[in-house]
């Protein structure tokens, strides 16, 4: 985990605070992008399909559990990519961090 940390500091002294940011939040609206109504939807569809394929299959996330990790994210999408950075800095702990 340190060295994660150690990197992830490199990049941003290799691009500094500003771009190293713009970089994080551009991360953030990719996601953000890729989980408007039709592409969550597709995603579900995608999901529960695999899954109905894949039944014998010995994975401890069910399809259903997925699909709402998908819906779960699509509503983050409503606020801010710095909102959610404040939230997650004030009120989620980050083990090892």
């Amino acid at each position: 985990m340190k060295e994660e940390i150690k990197s992830i500091r490199s990049l941003e002294d290799k691009y500094g605070l500003v771009l190293f940011r713009m970089g994080l939040s551009h991360l953030v609206d990719v996601g953000y992008r890729n989980l408007g109504d039709d592409e969550v939807e597709e995603s579900i569809k995608q999901i529960m399909d695999e899954g109905q394929k894949d039944e014998e299959d010995d994975s401890f996330i069910s399809p259903e559990f997925k699909c709402e990790i998908i819906r779960c994210a699509a509503e983050l999408t409503r606020f801010s990519i710095w909102t959610l950075f404040g939230y997650i800095k004030k009120y989620m702990e980050i083990g090892g961090m």
